[in-house]
Protein backbone atom coordinates (compact mmCIF):
# COMPACT_ATOMS: atom_id res chain seq x y z
CA UNK A 1 0.00 0.00 0.00
CA UNK A 2 2.33 2.33 0.97
CA UNK A 3 4.85 1.38 -2.08
CA UNK A 4 1.54 2.15 -4.01
CA UNK A 5 1.26 5.85 -2.56
CA UNK A 6 5.13 6.20 -3.15
CA UNK A 7 4.83 5.12 -7.12
CA UNK A 8 1.37 7.72 -7.16
CA UNK A 9 3.30 10.61 -5.90
CA UNK A 10 6.19 10.29 -7.89
CA UNK A 11 3.67 9.52 -11.22
CA UNK A 12 1.82 13.02 -10.22
CA UNK A 13 5.29 14.92 -9.50
CA UNK A 14 6.43 13.91 -12.90
CA UNK A 15 3.72 14.93 -14.09
CA UNK A 16 3.67 18.51 -12.74
CA UNK A 17 7.20 18.75 -14.03
CA UNK A 18 6.23 17.89 -17.62
CA UNK A 19 3.26 20.58 -17.34
CA UNK A 20 5.79 23.10 -16.43
CA UNK A 21 8.13 22.16 -19.42
CA UNK A 22 5.71 22.07 -21.61
CA UNK A 23 3.40 25.51 -20.35
CA UNK A 24 7.35 27.50 -20.24
CA UNK A 25 7.82 26.29 -23.84
CA UNK A 26 4.19 27.45 -25.06
CA UNK A 27 4.84 30.74 -23.33
CA UNK A 28 8.00 31.27 -25.19
CA UNK A 29 6.60 30.09 -28.34
CA UNK A 30 3.83 32.88 -27.09
CA UNK A 31 5.67 35.47 -26.71
CA UNK A 32 7.40 35.57 -29.97
CA UNK A 33 3.82 35.39 -32.08
CA UNK A 34 3.89 38.87 -32.28
CA UNK A 35 2.00 38.40 -36.30
CA UNK A 36 -0.80 37.10 -33.34
CA UNK A 37 -1.54 40.78 -31.72
CA UNK A 38 -0.61 41.46 -28.47
CA UNK A 39 -4.29 41.30 -27.07
CA UNK A 40 -4.26 37.49 -28.86
CA UNK A 41 -1.24 36.62 -26.73
CA UNK A 42 -2.35 37.77 -23.76
CA UNK A 43 -5.49 35.32 -24.52
CA UNK A 44 -3.36 32.65 -25.33
CA UNK A 45 -0.94 33.21 -22.15
CA UNK A 46 -3.80 33.48 -19.96
CA UNK A 47 -5.58 29.96 -21.28
CA UNK A 48 -2.39 28.45 -20.93
CA UNK A 49 -1.80 29.84 -17.34
CA UNK A 50 -5.10 28.02 -16.70
CA UNK A 51 -5.08 24.90 -18.28
CA UNK A 52 -1.67 24.35 -16.58
CA UNK A 53 -2.99 25.83 -12.95
CA UNK A 54 -6.51 23.26 -13.09
CA UNK A 55 -4.23 20.38 -13.78
CA UNK A 56 -1.46 20.97 -11.32
CA UNK A 57 -4.30 21.55 -9.09
CA UNK A 58 -5.98 18.61 -9.27
CA UNK A 59 -3.22 16.07 -9.54
CA UNK A 60 -1.41 17.34 -6.34
CA UNK A 61 -4.68 18.26 -4.25
CA UNK A 62 -3.83 21.88 -3.59
CA UNK A 63 -6.00 24.81 -2.34
CA UNK A 64 -7.11 26.99 -5.44
CA UNK A 65 -8.99 27.41 -8.47
CA UNK A 66 -9.62 28.70 -11.89
CA UNK A 67 -5.86 27.92 -12.56
CA UNK A 68 -4.65 29.31 -9.24
CA UNK A 69 -3.42 27.28 -6.50
CA UNK A 70 -1.51 27.57 -3.11
CA UNK A 71 2.07 26.12 -1.98
CA UNK A 72 2.38 26.48 1.50
CA UNK A 73 3.60 24.87 4.75
CA UNK A 74 5.78 26.51 7.94
CA UNK A 75 8.35 25.55 6.63
CA UNK A 76 9.98 29.04 6.62
CA UNK A 77 8.43 30.17 9.79
CA UNK A 78 11.77 29.78 12.01
CA UNK A 79 13.84 31.46 9.10
CA UNK A 80 10.96 34.79 9.98
CA UNK A 81 11.65 34.24 13.90
CA UNK A 82 15.42 34.54 13.35
CA UNK A 83 15.27 37.49 11.07
CA UNK A 84 12.60 39.41 12.95
CA UNK A 85 15.16 39.28 15.73
CA UNK A 86 18.37 40.61 14.36
CA UNK A 87 18.73 44.27 13.25
CA UNK A 88 15.16 45.61 15.61
CA UNK A 89 16.08 48.86 14.91
CA UNK A 90 16.30 49.07 11.41
CA UNK A 91 12.82 46.91 11.29
CA UNK A 92 10.98 49.28 13.69
CA UNK A 93 12.02 52.83 11.62
CA UNK A 94 11.58 50.88 7.76
CA UNK A 95 7.65 50.81 7.52
CA UNK A 96 7.64 54.33 9.13
CA UNK A 97 9.45 55.67 6.42
CA UNK A 98 7.64 53.03 4.14
CA UNK A 99 4.36 54.96 5.40
CA UNK A 100 6.13 58.83 4.96
CA UNK A 101 6.81 58.05 1.19
CA UNK A 102 3.42 56.73 0.79
CA UNK A 103 1.65 59.37 2.11
CA UNK A 104 3.79 62.37 2.70
CA UNK A 105 3.29 65.31 5.19
CA UNK A 106 -0.36 63.87 5.74
CA UNK A 107 1.68 60.83 7.16
CA UNK A 108 2.55 63.36 10.43
CA UNK A 109 -1.21 62.92 11.32
CA UNK A 110 -1.47 59.04 10.68
CA UNK A 111 1.70 58.52 12.57
CA UNK A 112 -0.23 60.70 15.49
CA UNK A 113 3.45 62.59 15.58
CA UNK A 114 4.35 59.49 17.41
CA UNK A 115 7.77 59.71 15.34
CA UNK A 116 10.90 61.09 15.68
CA UNK A 117 11.62 64.42 13.83
CA UNK A 118 14.74 63.13 12.21
CA UNK A 119 13.49 60.04 10.74
CA UNK A 120 10.43 61.87 9.41
CA UNK A 121 12.59 64.62 8.19
CA UNK A 122 14.70 61.93 6.63
CA UNK A 123 11.73 60.63 5.02
CA UNK A 124 10.37 63.36 3.29
CA UNK A 125 13.82 64.19 1.85
CA UNK A 126 14.15 60.32 0.44
CA UNK A 127 10.55 61.07 -1.44
CA UNK A 128 11.75 64.26 -3.01
CA UNK A 129 14.82 62.29 -3.78
CA UNK A 130 12.64 59.71 -5.31
CA UNK A 131 10.81 62.17 -6.88
CA UNK A 132 14.04 64.16 -8.56
CA UNK A 133 15.93 61.35 -8.99
CA UNK A 134 14.41 57.37 -9.25
CA UNK A 135 10.74 58.62 -10.76
CA UNK A 136 12.16 59.88 -14.14
CA UNK A 137 14.48 56.59 -14.82
CA UNK A 138 11.31 54.46 -14.54
CA UNK A 139 10.78 54.52 -18.14
CA UNK A 140 14.32 53.18 -18.91
CA UNK A 141 12.50 49.24 -17.72
CA UNK A 142 9.74 49.97 -19.62
CA UNK A 143 11.89 48.91 -23.07
CA UNK A 144 11.16 45.47 -21.87
CA UNK A 145 7.62 46.06 -21.07
CA UNK A 146 5.92 44.46 -24.57
CA UNK A 147 3.18 46.97 -25.23
CA UNK A 148 3.46 48.81 -28.15
CA UNK A 149 1.60 51.99 -27.15
CA UNK A 150 4.51 52.27 -24.63
CA UNK A 151 7.77 52.40 -26.95
CA UNK A 152 7.17 55.19 -28.65
CA UNK A 153 6.98 57.04 -24.99
CA UNK A 154 9.37 54.97 -23.53
CA UNK A 155 12.27 55.98 -26.11
CA UNK A 156 11.93 59.56 -25.81
CA UNK A 157 11.13 59.67 -21.74
CA UNK A 158 14.14 57.26 -21.05
CA UNK A 159 16.68 60.10 -22.68
CA UNK A 160 15.28 62.22 -19.47
CA UNK A 161 16.65 59.74 -16.92
CA UNK A 162 18.59 63.23 -16.31
CA UNK A 163 17.71 65.06 -12.74
CA UNK A 164 16.33 68.37 -13.88
CA UNK A 165 13.68 70.96 -13.50
CA UNK A 166 14.40 72.93 -16.69
CA UNK A 167 11.20 72.17 -18.68
CA UNK A 168 9.00 70.92 -15.95
CA UNK A 169 5.46 71.80 -16.93
CA UNK A 170 3.22 73.64 -15.00
CA UNK A 171 1.41 69.77 -14.88
CA UNK A 172 4.70 68.41 -13.55
CA UNK A 173 5.27 71.05 -10.44
CA UNK A 174 1.59 70.33 -9.69
CA UNK A 175 2.39 66.20 -9.26
CA UNK A 176 5.08 67.04 -7.33
CA UNK A 177 3.30 69.25 -5.00
CA UNK A 178 0.39 66.74 -4.97
CA UNK A 179 2.85 63.74 -3.80
CA UNK A 180 4.97 66.13 -1.55
CA UNK A 181 1.59 66.39 0.09
CA UNK A 182 0.39 62.89 0.17
CA UNK A 183 2.85 60.98 -0.82
CA UNK A 184 2.86 58.00 -3.53
CA UNK A 185 -0.55 57.16 -2.82
CA UNK A 186 -1.95 60.12 -3.91
CA UNK A 187 0.39 59.93 -6.58
CA UNK A 188 -0.87 56.26 -7.77
CA UNK A 189 -4.37 57.55 -6.99
CA UNK A 190 -4.03 61.05 -8.87
CA UNK A 191 -2.39 59.20 -12.29
CA UNK A 192 -4.92 56.68 -12.40
CA UNK A 193 -7.73 59.22 -12.21
CA UNK A 194 -5.81 61.89 -14.29
CA UNK A 195 -5.75 59.19 -17.11
CA UNK A 196 -9.19 57.64 -16.51
CA UNK A 197 -10.31 61.10 -17.62
CA UNK A 198 -8.50 61.31 -20.30
CA UNK A 199 -10.00 57.81 -21.72
CA UNK A 200 -13.01 59.41 -20.96
CA UNK A 201 -12.30 62.16 -23.36
CA UNK A 202 -11.19 60.66 -25.71
CA UNK A 203 -14.04 58.09 -26.06
CA UNK A 204 -16.54 60.91 -25.87
CA UNK A 205 -14.72 62.77 -28.74
CA UNK A 206 -14.43 59.61 -30.93
CA UNK A 207 -18.20 59.03 -30.30
CA UNK A 208 -18.84 62.51 -31.43
CA UNK A 209 -17.11 61.82 -34.37
CA UNK A 210 -18.50 58.71 -35.09
CA UNK A 211 -21.54 60.66 -35.03
CA UNK A 212 -20.45 63.08 -37.37
CA UNK A 213 -19.81 60.65 -40.10
CA UNK A 214 -15.95 60.58 -39.96
CA UNK A 215 -14.35 57.85 -37.23
CA UNK A 216 -11.45 59.07 -35.90
CA UNK A 217 -9.72 55.77 -34.43
CA UNK A 218 -6.99 56.75 -33.77
CA UNK A 219 -8.20 59.16 -30.51
CA UNK A 220 -8.64 55.22 -29.18
CA UNK A 221 -5.75 53.29 -30.48
CA UNK A 222 -3.20 55.24 -29.94
CA UNK A 223 -3.87 55.39 -25.96
CA UNK A 224 -1.61 54.38 -23.25
CA UNK A 225 -3.35 51.55 -20.69
CA UNK A 226 -3.35 52.58 -17.45
CA UNK A 227 -3.57 49.21 -16.10
CA UNK A 228 -1.55 46.29 -17.86
CA UNK A 229 -0.83 42.24 -16.65
CA UNK A 230 2.63 41.44 -16.12
CA UNK A 231 2.90 38.11 -17.37
CA UNK A 232 6.46 36.96 -17.81
CA UNK A 233 6.82 35.28 -21.49
CA UNK A 234 4.06 37.68 -22.68
CA UNK A 235 4.80 41.42 -21.90
CA UNK A 236 8.14 40.86 -20.03
CA UNK A 237 10.67 37.98 -20.49
CA UNK A 238 10.30 34.98 -19.40
CA UNK A 239 12.97 33.95 -17.20
CA UNK A 240 14.31 37.86 -16.01
CA UNK A 241 10.61 38.54 -15.11
CA UNK A 242 10.16 35.54 -13.52
CA UNK A 243 13.27 36.27 -11.17
CA UNK A 244 12.33 39.66 -10.48
CA UNK A 245 8.67 38.47 -9.13
CA UNK A 246 10.31 36.08 -6.67
CA UNK A 247 12.39 38.62 -5.43
CA UNK A 248 9.37 41.23 -4.88
CA UNK A 249 7.05 39.18 -3.87
CA UNK A 250 9.62 36.93 -1.36
CA UNK A 251 10.89 40.92 0.19
CA UNK A 252 7.63 41.78 0.49
CA UNK A 253 5.54 38.90 2.28
CA UNK A 254 9.13 38.39 4.02
CA UNK A 255 8.58 41.89 6.03
CA UNK A 256 4.82 41.75 6.85
CA UNK A 257 5.53 38.27 8.39
CA UNK A 258 9.10 39.95 10.34
CA UNK A 259 6.68 43.20 11.52
CA UNK A 260 3.82 40.54 12.69
CA UNK A 261 6.58 38.36 14.64
CA UNK A 262 7.72 41.71 16.33
CA UNK A 263 4.39 42.20 17.65
CA UNK A 264 4.24 38.72 19.03
CA UNK A 265 2.05 37.61 16.03
CA UNK A 266 1.74 34.02 15.42
CA UNK A 267 2.56 32.71 11.53
CA UNK A 268 -0.05 30.13 10.41
CA UNK A 269 2.15 29.42 7.29
CA UNK A 270 4.26 31.07 4.83
CA UNK A 271 3.64 30.08 0.70
CA UNK A 272 2.97 31.50 -3.00
CA UNK A 273 0.32 31.82 -5.00
CA UNK A 274 0.88 30.85 -8.91
CA UNK A 275 -1.17 31.46 -11.41
CA UNK A 276 -0.81 28.05 -13.54
CA UNK A 277 3.27 27.78 -13.74
CA UNK A 278 3.77 31.59 -12.78
CA UNK A 279 4.36 33.21 -9.31
CA UNK A 280 2.05 36.08 -8.74
CA UNK A 281 1.95 36.62 -5.09
CA UNK A 282 3.40 35.11 -1.78
CA UNK A 283 1.89 35.20 1.18
CA UNK A 284 2.54 35.31 5.09
CA UNK A 285 -0.78 33.85 6.75
CA UNK A 286 -0.99 35.28 10.06
CA UNK A 287 -3.33 35.30 12.86
CA UNK A 288 -5.56 38.11 11.68
CA UNK A 289 -7.17 38.75 15.17
CA UNK A 290 -4.30 38.94 17.02
CA UNK A 291 -3.57 41.60 14.39
CA UNK A 292 -6.92 43.41 15.38
CA UNK A 293 -5.68 43.07 18.78
CA UNK A 294 -2.88 45.36 18.53
CA UNK A 295 -2.27 49.38 18.79
CA UNK A 296 -3.09 51.01 15.17
CA UNK A 297 0.34 52.22 15.27
CA UNK A 298 1.84 48.24 15.69
CA UNK A 299 -1.11 47.51 12.54
CA UNK A 300 0.39 49.94 10.72
CA UNK A 301 3.51 48.73 10.42
CA UNK A 302 2.48 45.12 9.57
CA UNK A 303 0.89 46.61 7.05
CA UNK A 304 3.29 48.95 5.68
CA UNK A 305 6.06 46.78 5.89
CA UNK A 306 5.92 44.77 2.36
CA UNK A 307 5.71 48.52 0.69
CA UNK A 308 8.40 49.58 2.82
CA UNK A 309 10.45 46.71 1.72
CA UNK A 310 9.84 47.44 -2.20
CA UNK A 311 10.79 50.90 -1.93
CA UNK A 312 14.25 50.06 -0.63
CA UNK A 313 14.62 47.35 -3.31
CA UNK A 314 13.81 49.68 -5.97
CA UNK A 315 16.47 52.10 -4.95
CA UNK A 316 19.07 48.99 -4.47
CA UNK A 317 18.08 47.76 -8.21
CA UNK A 318 17.82 51.71 -9.24
CA UNK A 319 21.49 51.67 -8.32
CA UNK A 320 22.54 48.68 -10.28
CA UNK A 321 20.37 49.48 -12.90
CA UNK A 322 22.24 52.66 -13.03
CA UNK A 323 25.95 51.31 -13.19
CA UNK A 324 25.20 48.75 -15.75
CA UNK A 325 23.35 50.77 -17.66
CA UNK A 326 26.55 53.76 -17.56
CA UNK A 327 29.30 51.35 -17.34
CA UNK A 328 28.45 47.57 -18.65
CA UNK A 329 26.10 47.75 -20.99
CA UNK A 330 27.46 50.33 -23.63
CA UNK A 331 30.71 47.56 -23.96
CA UNK A 332 28.31 44.65 -25.00
CA UNK A 333 26.90 46.44 -28.06
CA UNK A 334 27.83 45.27 -31.54
CA UNK A 335 27.31 48.11 -34.47
CA UNK A 336 25.60 46.31 -36.84
CA UNK A 337 25.95 49.44 -39.28
CA UNK A 338 23.59 52.05 -40.87
CA UNK A 339 20.21 51.96 -41.41
CA UNK A 340 17.11 54.52 -43.29
CA UNK A 341 15.01 55.57 -40.40
CA UNK A 342 12.29 57.39 -42.27
CA UNK A 343 11.91 59.70 -45.73
CA UNK A 344 10.45 62.89 -45.78
CA UNK A 345 8.29 63.84 -48.84
CA UNK A 346 8.87 65.53 -51.38
CA UNK A 347 12.42 64.91 -51.59
CA UNK A 348 14.86 62.99 -54.10
CA UNK A 349 15.03 59.88 -51.98
CA UNK A 350 11.30 60.06 -51.68
CA UNK A 351 9.73 56.47 -53.03
CA UNK A 352 13.15 55.62 -54.02
CA UNK A 353 14.50 54.35 -50.89
CA UNK A 354 12.76 53.01 -47.89
CA UNK A 355 12.95 52.27 -44.02
CA UNK A 356 15.00 49.09 -43.50
CA UNK A 357 17.62 49.44 -45.66
CA UNK A 358 21.09 49.32 -44.57
CA UNK A 359 23.04 52.41 -46.27
CA UNK A 360 26.41 50.48 -47.26
CA UNK A 361 28.16 52.63 -49.44
CA UNK A 362 27.74 56.82 -49.49
CA UNK A 363 29.38 58.47 -52.44
CA UNK A 364 31.71 56.10 -52.79
CA UNK A 365 32.64 55.82 -49.51
CA UNK A 366 32.15 52.75 -47.20
CA UNK A 367 29.47 53.12 -44.27
CA UNK A 368 29.80 51.48 -41.76
CA UNK A 369 28.64 54.64 -38.43
CA UNK A 370 27.49 57.79 -37.70
CA UNK A 371 31.11 59.16 -37.93
CA UNK A 372 31.85 57.88 -41.93
CA UNK A 373 28.17 58.80 -42.80
CA UNK A 374 29.04 62.48 -42.09
CA UNK A 375 32.70 62.18 -43.62
CA UNK A 376 31.55 61.29 -46.37
CA UNK A 377 28.44 63.79 -46.83
CA UNK A 378 30.69 66.12 -45.76
CA UNK A 379 30.76 67.76 -49.24
CA UNK A 380 27.23 67.34 -50.50
CA UNK A 381 25.46 70.56 -51.32
CA UNK A 382 22.18 71.98 -53.38
CA UNK A 383 22.72 70.58 -56.65
CA UNK A 384 25.14 67.96 -56.42
CA UNK A 385 25.17 64.31 -57.31
CA UNK A 386 24.95 61.97 -54.18
CA UNK A 387 25.48 58.37 -54.97
CA UNK A 388 24.22 55.69 -52.33
CA UNK A 389 24.93 51.50 -52.49
CA UNK A 390 22.14 50.12 -50.30
CA UNK A 391 21.29 46.59 -49.13
CA UNK A 392 17.40 45.56 -50.06
CA UNK A 393 14.71 46.60 -46.58
CA UNK A 394 15.03 44.61 -43.49
CA UNK A 395 17.83 42.51 -44.55
CA UNK A 396 20.78 41.36 -42.40
CA UNK A 397 23.28 40.84 -42.37
CA UNK A 398 23.81 42.48 -45.91
CA UNK A 399 25.96 39.55 -47.21
CA UNK A 400 23.14 37.27 -46.64
CA UNK A 401 22.49 35.62 -49.77
CA UNK A 402 19.26 37.03 -49.43
CA UNK A 403 20.08 40.41 -49.90
CA UNK A 404 20.07 42.24 -53.30
CA UNK A 405 22.10 46.16 -53.52
CA UNK A 406 21.20 48.71 -56.10
CA UNK A 407 23.30 52.12 -56.44
CA UNK A 408 20.99 55.23 -56.55
CA UNK A 409 22.14 58.31 -57.67
CA UNK A 410 20.29 61.62 -56.72
CA UNK A 411 20.60 65.53 -57.20
CA UNK A 412 20.78 66.90 -53.39
CA UNK A 413 18.32 69.72 -52.61
CA UNK A 414 18.64 72.59 -49.87
CA UNK A 415 16.01 72.07 -47.35
CA UNK A 416 14.62 75.86 -45.12
CA UNK A 417 17.20 77.17 -47.16
CA UNK A 418 19.90 75.71 -45.98
CA UNK A 419 23.80 75.49 -47.65
CA UNK A 420 24.02 71.59 -46.69
CA UNK A 421 22.60 69.45 -49.78
CA UNK A 422 19.75 66.40 -48.26
CA UNK A 423 18.24 63.87 -50.70
CA UNK A 424 15.54 63.13 -47.41
CA UNK A 425 16.21 60.40 -45.39
CA UNK A 426 16.94 60.03 -41.62
CA UNK A 427 19.73 57.64 -40.60
CA UNK A 428 20.88 55.91 -37.75
CA UNK A 429 22.88 53.46 -36.52
CA UNK A 430 21.59 49.65 -35.49
CA UNK A 431 23.44 48.18 -32.45
CA UNK A 432 22.67 44.90 -31.21
CA UNK A 433 24.15 42.68 -28.56
CA UNK A 434 27.33 40.98 -29.41
CA UNK A 435 26.80 36.83 -30.08
CA UNK A 436 29.36 35.75 -27.21
CA UNK A 437 28.19 34.29 -23.84
CA UNK A 438 29.44 36.98 -21.91
CA UNK A 439 27.39 39.87 -23.62
CA UNK A 440 24.53 37.69 -23.23
CA UNK A 441 24.45 37.45 -19.53
CA UNK A 442 25.72 40.45 -18.75
CA UNK A 443 22.71 41.82 -20.61
CA UNK A 444 20.37 39.16 -18.68
CA UNK A 445 21.67 40.45 -15.55
CA UNK A 446 20.92 44.00 -16.56
CA UNK A 447 17.02 42.91 -17.80
CA UNK A 448 16.87 41.32 -13.68
CA UNK A 449 17.90 44.29 -12.55
CA UNK A 450 15.70 46.80 -14.53
CA UNK A 451 12.88 44.60 -14.36
CA UNK A 452 13.64 44.27 -10.13
CA UNK A 453 13.76 48.02 -9.91
CA UNK A 454 10.27 48.97 -12.18
CA UNK A 455 8.33 46.18 -10.56
CA UNK A 456 9.25 46.93 -6.99
CA UNK A 457 8.36 50.30 -7.08
CA UNK A 458 4.74 49.83 -9.02
CA UNK A 459 3.58 47.10 -6.27
CA UNK A 460 4.74 49.76 -3.49
CA UNK A 461 2.69 52.60 -5.26
CA UNK A 462 0.24 49.92 -6.40
CA UNK A 463 -0.52 48.17 -2.99
CA UNK A 464 -1.16 51.70 -1.34
CA UNK A 465 -4.59 51.96 -3.45
CA UNK A 466 -7.59 51.46 -0.82
CA UNK A 467 -8.80 48.47 -2.40
CA UNK A 468 -9.58 44.76 -0.90
CA UNK A 469 -6.96 42.93 -0.41
CA UNK A 470 -4.16 45.50 -0.99
CA UNK A 471 -1.94 47.35 2.12
CA UNK A 472 -3.56 50.70 1.73
CA UNK A 473 -6.63 48.89 2.42
CA UNK A 474 -5.64 47.57 5.36
CA UNK A 475 -4.23 51.24 6.27
CA UNK A 476 -7.33 53.39 5.68
CA UNK A 477 -9.17 50.47 7.61
CA UNK A 478 -7.19 51.37 10.54
CA UNK A 479 -7.08 54.59 10.65
CA UNK A 480 -10.18 56.12 9.07
CA UNK A 481 -13.68 55.68 10.99
CA UNK A 482 -15.93 56.74 8.14
CA UNK A 483 -16.69 53.68 6.09
CA UNK A 484 -18.92 56.11 3.69
CA UNK A 485 -15.44 58.13 2.53
CA UNK A 486 -13.25 54.87 2.58
CA UNK A 487 -16.13 52.97 0.39
CA UNK A 488 -16.56 56.49 -1.97
CA UNK A 489 -12.79 56.33 -2.53
CA UNK A 490 -12.39 52.89 -3.05
CA UNK A 491 -15.42 52.80 -5.88
CA UNK A 492 -13.94 55.71 -7.47
CA UNK A 493 -10.49 54.35 -7.67
CA UNK A 494 -12.35 50.89 -9.10
CA UNK A 495 -14.10 52.77 -12.10
CA UNK A 496 -10.80 54.86 -12.69
CA UNK A 497 -9.70 50.88 -13.19
CA UNK A 498 -11.66 50.27 -15.55
CA UNK A 499 -11.78 52.85 -17.54
CA UNK A 500 -7.75 53.01 -17.80
CA UNK A 501 -8.27 49.21 -19.13
CA UNK A 502 -10.87 50.33 -22.19
CA UNK A 503 -7.87 51.19 -24.12
CA UNK A 504 -7.05 46.88 -24.49
CA UNK A 505 -11.03 46.52 -25.53
CA UNK A 506 -10.26 49.74 -28.16
CA UNK A 507 -6.88 47.90 -29.71
CA UNK A 508 -8.92 44.42 -29.73
CA UNK A 509 -11.89 45.75 -31.63
CA UNK A 510 -10.24 48.27 -34.01
CA UNK A 511 -6.89 47.06 -34.66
Amino acid sequence: MAESMKSKAAAANAAVVAIFVIAFALLGLDYYASFLGLVNQVIAAIAILFISGMLVQRLKSLKGGYGLYMFGGSGGIKTVDSISKRNTSFWKQMPIWGIVLGFGLLSYPLLKGKVDKRLFAFSIVSLLLFLYFILPCTAVPLQFVNIPQLQTYAASAAAECVPSFSGLTLYGYFVYGVTLISGFSGFIIGSLLFNAANVLSNTISYALSVYAGAPQNTLLTNQIPGVAPVIPGIDIPLIAGIIALVIILTIHELSHGVLARMAKVKLKQIGVLLFGVIPIGAFVEPDEKAIEKLDKQKQNAISAAGISSNFIAAIVFFVLMLLMLLYVVPGIYQNKGIFVQSVLPNTPANGILSPGMQVLYWNGHKISDIASITAAGANDVPGSTVTVTAASPNCYPASAAACTFSNYTFTAIAINGSSKGYIGVSLYQKEAIASTAQAHALYFLYTVFALSFLLNFLVGIVNLLPIPGFDGWRIYKTNIKSEFFIRFVTGLILIGLVLNALPWLYIALLH
